[in-house]
């Protein structure tokens, strides 16, 4: 698509980038002045996949995931039209800072927790919670993108068979073989969790196999011998996440509760006064920059 181009009132203004099944663009309703983004797809024979996107977003309102405004066809290309939401990615926040402040992870996770949770309360599964898909803004708050591989209980079958979908240092065991709950995206939460504190993935390796078997042995290595400051609730949350077994696993309503019970921590309270450390440290531009 040009810039430029106008559907269904919003003009395109940029290239924000291309993902597995399209393009997306920032674009301005031209008369509202409505920022959004404009998911635009090209590969055709993934239609049904795009559209099951669409409508599992536009069945969810939470205040951390992003909102779908429209779903519109444009020259046979299908679009999603959907919130544009400012700041950084998670992904290019670990890469610039590597390691996170306790609190704001706590902070960050208590949302990415709850609006997991109202998904799962509605019977969806992400199926790709990973950095690159969670927004940051300047004010901390924190929003779930893309719902491309999301999957609901209405959602037809779109996979074949022995196919694995999923990014693979964020996948769960069972994945591997071609199951999935929703216990899949609490192990995810889990493996979030770990990379926000310490700055590393708990899973990594120089092939693909050896990365699936770290995974489904659960071998990592511990939180808080990469960063011995952490607090014993961090580290007991990470690994009740981190079960192999998926029903051994606590739920993302489960982990929410925890976050949001302060007992016996001083995390919760503290989060904003290390995050306004943190950014007069380091330079605005530095974190949410381009």
């Amino acid at each position: 698509m040009n810039l430029g181009k106008n559907i269904r009132g919003y003009v395109l203004t940029n290239w924000l980038g291309s993902g597995g099944m399209g393009e997306v663009y920032q674009a301005i309703h031209h008369t509202t002045r409505r920022q959004a983004a404009v998911k635009v797809l090209f590969h055709k024979d993934q239609a049904a996949r795009f559209r099951n996107e669409a409508y599992i977003q536009a069945s969810v309102e939470h205040p951390n995931i992003a909102t779908l405004f429209e779903f519109a066809m444009e020259e046979d290309y299908p679009c999603i039209i959907m919130e544009y939401v400012e700041g950084i990615t998670l992904e290019k926040l670990i890469k610039r800072q590597s390691r996170l402040p306790e609190s704001f992870v706590w902070k960050i996770m208590e949302q990415i927790a709850g609006a997991v949770a109202h998904l799962h309360d509605q019977e969806i599964i992400h199926r790709d919670l990973k950095p690159g898909n969670i927004k940051v803004n300047k004010e901390s708050l924190a929003k779930l993108l893309d719902f491309g591989i999301a999957k609901s209980a209405y959602t037809p079958k779109l996979t074949q068979e022995g196919y694995i979908i999923g990014t693979s240092h964020y996948m769960a065991p069972e994945q591997f073989n071609g199951r999935v709950s929703i216990q899949s995206d609490c192990w995810t939460l889990g493996v979030l969790f770990y990379e926000m504190i310490t700055g590393y993935l708990p899973f990594d390796g120089r092939t693909e196999t050896e990365v699936r078997i770290k995974i489904e042995r659960g071998q990592f290595t511990e939180p808080d011998l990469m960063v011995p400051d952490i607090s014993k609730k961090t580290k007991r949350l990470i690994n009740r996440l981190l079960k192999t077994k998926p029903d051994q696993r606590m739920t993302a309503k489960e982990l929410l509760e925890e976050i949001r019970n302060p007992a016996g921590d001083d995390l919760w309270t503290g989060w904003r006064d290390d995050l306004n450390d943190l950014i007069a440290r380091i330079p605005v531009k530095n974190w949410f920059g381009k």
